[in-house]
């Protein structure tokens, strides 16, 4: 029967913890191109902004969320309280792979993340338009989350993280393993071009280099 599919694609949309301060309008910057404003924990808002393949579709509802539905090619925010007292260049691996694998979000909220890995993490400093160095993480994973129907699927994800007003953002662009050489350029393209900057530094979040 359809009745486990159809209970689990029924589902509380995934947690990402973006809010999105204008959830009226159209995070679309151009094809292939969002930028929009989000809000951080310290009250403020960040500038974010990504490019991804024009095919892809922008899903709609509060995430910022993209993906080619037939192929599973996916990219989407995450949102996560910078913890007390620490620096976000000392956060440890499982601080990213925590938040990712969420049980509320999209890669746990069918079972437990058993089966993952990082495969590297770097830190590169980045400028801003205001001159101004800010700290990127940049990760590639693989990981086998859950299905709905309890089986799992061998996924591969790059990953782009840095803090802005108390918050940690992290921007997710994955595929299944089968595909990950074919979409990497894709998923590489989205990872390099991640930028989240406070909202005083202005709408320039994709001048950054």
């Amino acid at each position: 029967g359809t009745g486990r599919p159809l209970n689990a694609l029924i589902k509380l949309r995934a947690e990402t913890g973006v809010e999105r301060v204008d959830t009226s309008s159209s995070p679309l910057f151009k094809p292939g191109a969002v930028l929009d404003t989000v809000r951080t924990a310290d009250g403020g808002t960040a500038e974010v902004a990504f490019a991804f393949p024009a095919a892809w579709t922008l899903a709609g509802g509060p995430n910022l969320d993209v993906r080619d539905v037939r192929q599973s090619d996916s990219a989407f925010l995450l949102v996560g309280a910078l913890p007390a007292g620490q620096a976000f260049e000392s956060l440890p691996d499982n601080f990213f792979l925590d938040l990712l694998f969420d049980p509320a979000g999209k890669y746990g909220q069918y079972g437990q993340v058993e089966d993952r890995k990082v495969l590297s993490c770097t830190l590169t400093a980045l400028t801003l338009p205001n001159g101004r160095k800010q700290q990127y993480r940049r990760m590639a994973l693989k990981f086998a989350p859950l299905s709905y129907n309890a089986n799992t699927v061998e996924r591969r994800a790059l990953l782009s993280a840095t803090a802005v007003g108390g918050s940690v953002f992290v921007m997710v662009s994955g595929s299944l393993a089968t595909r990950y050489k074919a979409v990497k350029e894709d998923l590489l393209e989205v990872q390099e071009s991640f930028r989240a900057i406070a909202s005083s530094s202005g709408r320039s979040a994709t001048s950054a280099s």
